[in-house]
């Protein structure tokens, strides 16, 4: 028998941290997830940029460790800013989950060919397992889902939190929102600057993609973004699925257009980083994802690294007086 411990524990609300709910128009709820840095209260007139990342039931947590987490906080790695997470009801389950973020992610995509029905496998896997028959599948969101990114939910939060929508927002996706990501970066009327695509599914309507990146070459002659892509080596061979999404070649592709292009504003980071799997890439990927298009990768961005040290050495002097 266990005897009573006289420790009486009691729940707190985490610091700087909430979780909202939205309702979209013809796309439904979203999970709003909302990490505010030590700043937020000092710059309220100012306003921050944000770090948005979509799948974020899988992938805001990362995120907010990496920028907020304690280390992180102490040592200023990353200028103040707000990161957001949209994902999506748990009460929806897997299957419905994996449902909305293919609707979302892509504009419309017959889904015949032999990636399509693939995923349409996998898909029917998770349905059946948490028996919703009725459940489907669909594509063509794109719009609608960047049109509620950029009109409807920034300037909502910016109403209830420091936000400068004017400011240069970075956008984190993984996998299908790895490639959701690449292709807002090709969207002329994107609301971010900086983009983390980590292991892009391309393969999944690569047609659209290669489309729409030679739609917005045709039209533009520079391209203004912090670009980061990457994906792990155990994703670029060996498994017949990894083969189908094409998650090794996305980072080629990017690479390879970016140097074709020559967009004088365009800065580009890419990866393929040892020892990941699609899972275990995550972490990695966003700090050196986020560090990068930030200028502020040690080893890669010297200067950088050394002003922002240097900046947070004066801080520190002048407070401690």
């Amino acid at each position: 028998m266990v005897s009573a411990s006289p420790l009486v524990l009691r729940p707190v609300d985490p610091p700087r941290y909430a979780r909202l709910e939205a309702d979209a128009k013809g796309l439904g709820r979203y999970v709003i997830d909302v990490s505010l840095p030590v700043e937020a209260q000092t710059v309220a007139g100012a306003g921050l940029p944000v770090i948005l990342a979509v799948d974020g039931n899988l992938t805001f947590e990362a995120v907010r460790d990496v920028v907020h987490g304690g280390l992180a906080t102490a040592a200023r790695s990353f200028p103040p800013c707000i990161v957001i997470g949209v994902g999506y009801p748990q009460t929806e389950g897997f299957a419905g989950f994996y449902a909305r973020r293919t609707f979302d992610f892509h504009e419309p995509w017959d889904m015949q060919d032999v990636m399509g029905r693939r995923l349409g496998e996998i898909f029917a896997m998770f349905r059946d397992a948490e028996a919703r028959p009725d459940l489907e599948m669909r594509t063509g969101g794109y719009d609608r889902f960047l049109g509620f990114l950029r009109d409807d939910l920034l300037p909502a939060l910016a109403i209830r939190y420091p936000i400068d929508l004017s400011a240069r927002h970075t956008l984190v996706g993984h996998s299908g929102g790895g490639r959701f990501a690449l292709r807002v970066l090709f969207d002329p009327t994107s609301p971010f600057s900086r983009y983390v695509a980590i292991s892009p599914g391309i393969g999944a309507d690569e047609p659209g993609l290669v489309a729409a990146e030679a739609a917005f070459a045709d039209g533009h002659t520079d391209l203004d973004a912090d670009v980061f892509v990457c994906a792990g080596d155990e994703e670029t061979g060996g498994a017949a699925d990894f083969a189908l999404c094409r998650f090794g070649s996305a980072v080629t592709w990017t690479a390879e257009r970016f140097a074709a292009r020559r967009w004088p504003s365009a800065r580009l980071g890419w990866e393929i980083m040892n020892h990941e799997d699609h899972t275990s890439i995550l972490p990695r990927a966003v700090a050196a994802g986020l560090r990068s298009v930030h200028r502020l990768r040690p080893g890669v961005h010297r200067a950088e690294v050394a002003e922002a040290a240097a900046r947070l050495t004066a801080m520190a002097s002048v407070s401690s007086r």
